[in-house]
């Protein structure tokens, strides 16, 4: 459900009769602010939930944990931060027990999460830290383009120093391992943009592009079909390969919220499980208000799907 604030629970509750078609979602929250939201909001529709494991294809099946009886949309507050903390961890349970089979999430807001005391800067960083993993990537999608970056959640001054040739081999090998088991890709294409303008234009603004290249003939080393870098100004002008590695956050995410926002998909590579993610945040500014998109959510849960099987 995402942080109760937020515009999760609203974009659960009009994406749920599109999700339920092939699979039965099992939709994890506080059930007092969705029967709010489905009395107030959505008077023409009738949401009959069914307890976990009994329902059936084409059913939608609730588990309350109890935990807010009331929200105020739009608000940053640690308790907020503490329910959409301890989703995740049912989540996360159901997914090591075998009950489900993916685990797709609703945004969270990272002020009301860290004020609850945890320790995580989001959803990426918390899953993989209890899958075990310390090789994940985070993959931006949406219907034209793949993007995975090779730092996330971090300062754009800190990105140079964050950069090595381990860290950018690992996204590439992460990625390409990615596209063969999730996507039926046998030989995916990809490209590296470099860090710097003109991918450093050999050397004149930048040296970090040396340990790009490395990277790059390390991965080629195991027959891993990658070229770059590239400059990133010009890179995503045509689509032309099946991924693309980004060197910080915006630099990946901006093409691909550009050509198709309302379907960006975030998907957590390297986990022991299956995660997706719509690409948009909370959206405090309409929470509550009855006016939020659930395209992203129908995709997430789409891409979800179609990576299980």
């Amino acid at each position: 459900m995402g942080d109760p604030a937020g515009i999760g629970g609203e974009v659960a509750l009009k994406s749920l009769r599109s999700i339920c078609r092939n699979s039965i979602p099992v939709l994890i929250g506080d059930i007092k602010p969705v029967n709010y939201l489905s009395k107030y909001l959505f008077k023409d529709k009738v949401f009959n939930f069914k307890c976990f494991k009994q329902g059936r294809p084409g059913d939608i099946e609730f588990i309350d944990l109890g935990l807010i009886d009331s929200v105020r949309f739009g608000i940053i507050d640690a308790k907020y931060g503490n329910a959409s903390y301890q989703y995740i961890i049912e989540a996360l349970k159901l997914i090591f027990s075998g009950d489900v089979s993916a685990i797709v999430t609703c945004p969270i807001n990272k002020t009301s999460i860290r004020s609850a005391g945890i320790p995580f800067m989001g959803h990426t960083e918390l899953l993989a830290h209890f899958g075990g993993v310390k090789d994940y990537i985070m993959m931006m999608v949406n219907r034209s383009m793949r993007v995975s970056l090779v730092t996330i959640h971090i300062p754009l001054k800190d990105v140079p120093d964050s950069l090595n040739v381990d860290n950018i081999f690992t996204c590439i090998s992460v990625t390409c391992r990615s596209m063969t088991g999730y996507f039926n890709i046998k030989k995916p294409r990809i490209k590296v943009c470099g860090l710097n303008p003109h991918a450093g234009e050999q050397g004149i603004m930048g040296s970090e592009e040396i340990m790009i290249h490395e990277a790059i003939s390390r991965a080629r080393s195991l027959n891993i079909d990658v070229e770059g870098p590239f400059p990133a100004d010009t890179l995503f002008h045509k689509v032309d390969c099946d991924a693309y590695i980004a060197m910080y956050h915006d630099q990946g995410l901006i093409p691909v919220k550009t050509t198709g926002f309302e379907k960006t998909v975030n998907i957590t590579l390297g986990l022991p499980f299956i995660r997706t993610s719509p690409g948009h945040g909370t959206g405090y500014n309409i929470a509550g208000k009855g006016t939020a998109d659930p395209s992203g959510l129908i995709e997430a849960y789409r891409v979800a799907e179609k990576m299980i099987t």
